[in-house]
């Protein structure tokens, strides 16, 4: 089956479905003017031929794993609990996910790196996850809290989770998911940083990424909030999607920006606040 992109420009957008069955009929995505080419050819009476090479596999069930490193909390009573920063490892096939989500798995492996440098002791343990399987439904994420974090607890020892995941360029604040009484925190964070081109946070949620599944446990979980201006219209899913949409100095904003908030969240004498749950 022969289908168009939904870009423009030559741009070609190829996603797929963890439910397509083994045995569907493969489908090969065109950009939209080739595709609009052969449908003239087609409609002026010349139907064209093609030579398609489909070198696709299809894997049923493979293993996939989370990556975990953590930097141990120094205070004897609040190392057991857990600041955690986190982005994903897969992509889509188009091209090499470098802005969906390899800059986010960058800007947490250095925000660590530079915690690490710093000789830095965190009051509560500083762990950094690198989630597999977000792109097809959060599998990653959603597993960690199903096997580990399944009672108050184990929830309870995490004193908040931060997303660096959808968008490019450099970190502009935090969607605060609904929670009111963490978004002051936050903005006394964000002071610091102004000359970084930090904005603000704001109390709206995104509806995606791995911070939903520690959202949804009643854990205060945020993501970073990023530029849009090419991620969705050029960047994003797509054959455009390699290292040369991705700048190093954003790259090195961010991950400033992740290491001074889990600084601050590994330091501070209290947990998070949790968000309140209004009852209907």
């Amino acid at each position: 089956m022969l289908r168009p992109g939904a870009m423009e420009h030559g741009t070609v957008r190829v996603q797929g479905n963890r439910a397509t069955p083994g045995d569907a009929v493969p489908v090969v995505v065109l950009a939209a003017e080739q595709y609009n080419m052969l449908v003239r050819l087609a409609q002026e009476g010349a139907p064209p031929q093609l030579r398609v090479d489909l070198g696709a596999r299809f894997q049923a069930g493979p293993d996939s794993y989370n990556v975990f490193a953590e930097i141990p909390g120094s205070d004897p009573v609040l190392r057991e609990e857990v600041v955690l920063i986190g982005a994903h490892l897969d992509s889509w096939h188009t091209a090499t996910g470098a802005t969906d989500n390899a800059d986010g798995v960058a800007a947490v492996m250095e925000a660590m790196r530079i915690l690490s440098k710093l000789e830095a002791r965190p009051r509560r343990t500083v762990r950094a996850v690198l989630w597999s399987g977000e792109e097809q439904g959060m599998l990653g994420s959603n597993a960690h809290v199903a096997r580990f974090l399944r009672d108050e607890t184990a929830r309870g020892r995490i004193s908040v989770y931060l997303n660096d995941d959808p968008g490019s360029g450099p970190s502009y604040g935090f969607y605060m998911q609904g929670n009111a009484a963490a978004k002051p925190l936050f903005d006394g964070w964000l002071e610091p940083l102004r000359d970084l081109g930090v904005r603000r946070n704001v109390i709206e949620g995104i509806n995606a990424t791995d911070h939903l599944a520690f959202d949804a446990a009643g854990i205060p979980a945020f993501t970073v909030i990023k530029d849009f201006k090419n991620y969705d219209t050029r960047f994003r899913h797509t054959n455009a999607d390699f290292a040369d949409a991705v700048s190093a100095g954003d790259l090195k904003q961010s991950a400033t920006v992740l290491a001074a908030f889990a600084w601050q969240a590994a330091t501070r004498d209290e947990r998070i606040p949790r968000r309140v749950q209004i009852s209907k």
